[in-house]
């Protein structure tokens, strides 16, 4: 089995409906309890909003404190069979908004398991 690498699901976040909100925007808009802001007007990139974290409770409410994780992590993925499918299915999965969950950035970012 080849190593697996972050990069074989594509680069940062698509935005395939060419709307300027790309997937972590989307996933932001969609789970926020209550209407999000947008910087500058643009709608693109969302600023503030409402998440409930699903680890601790926690409500954030600055959208630069929230990380968009997997529910199933692409290592994961990668070892059950994503590295024999083709780079547009892999990119779509790593996309894909019922895999997308707001979490808080310094969670999602340490070494500490819960």
């Amino acid at each position: 089995m080849r190593n697996y690498s972050r990069s074989a699901f594509g680069h940062g976040w698509d935005d395939s409906d060419g709307d300027c909100q790309d997937s972590r925007a989307e996933a932001l808009i969609s789970a926020s309890s209550t209407p999000v802001r947008f910087a500058a007007g643009d709608r693109c990139r969302v600023v503030t909003g409402r998440w409930i974290s699903p680890f601790t409770g926690k409500v954030i409410q600055n959208a630069a404190e929230v990380d968009i994780d997997h529910v199933v992590p692409l290592n994961w993925a990668w070892d059950h069979g994503a590295s024999s499918w083709p780079r547009p299915k892999r990119e779509k999965f790593a996309n894909d908004p019922v895999n997308l969950i707001p979490v808080e950035a310094s969670l999602n970012r340490s070494t500490i398991t819960i």
